[in-house]
C-alpha cells in the first residue's frame, strides 16, 4: 500500500489525497520529487553536497556541452535520490530553450505490481527560479 515518500507523510502542507494501489498517487509523488530535486541548488543541501539541480549559470563550456553536462549531472542525481525510476535517460532539446528558461525531459521505468511501466516526466526550469514538474506522454 502507498502512502507516499517519507517527505510527504512528514510535511503535512503539501497533503496528497493517496489511495492505495493508485498509480496517479506513484507518479505525482515521483513529479513531486523530481520538482524538489531541480528546486534545488547543487551544494545547499548541507548534509547532501550532490542533491540538487547542477550550476545552471557557471558552466565554462560550448553550449552543447553545457546541455550534456546538465543532462549527465540530472541524470545521476535522478539515479541516486529518486530509486523508484529505473533506466534513467535525460534529455533536453535544444529548439526549447529560452533565455533563462528550459525543459528536461525524464524517461524511466517503474514497478508497478512487478511490472516494468515506462513513464516520462517534464521539468520545466523558469527565470523566476520556479520548477514544474509534470508527468509527460507516452
Amino acid at each position: 500500500m502507498f502512502k507516499g515518500s517519507l517527505f510527504e507523510r512528514l510535511t503535512p502542507e503539501q497533503h496528497i489525497e493517496i489511495t492505495s494501489g493508485s498509480e496517479d498517487a506513484l507518479y505525482t509523488s515521483i513529479a513531486l520529487n523530481l520538482s524538489r530535486i531541480f528546486s534545488t541548488n547543487a551544494g545547499s543541501a548541507e548534509i547532501a553536497l550532490d542533491y540538487g539541480r547542477p550550476d545552471l549559470d557557471n558552466m565554462q563550456l560550448t553550449v552543447n556541452e553545457s546541455l550534456n553536462a546538465i543532462e549527465q549531472k540530472s541524470r545521476l542525481t535522478i539515479v541516486k535520490y529518486e530509486p523508484r525510476l529505473c533506466n534513467v535517460q535525460v534529455k533536453m532539446r535544444k529548439k526549447d530553450l529560452q533565455r533563462n528558461e528550459m525543459s528536461i525531459l525524464i524517461e524511466g521505468y517503474i514497478n508497478i505490481n512487478k511490472e516494468m511501466k515506462k513513464i516520462s516526466f517534464k521539468a520545466n526550469l523558469f527565470k523566476n527560479g520556479g520548477v514544474k514538474v509534470d508527468k509527460y506522454g507516452i
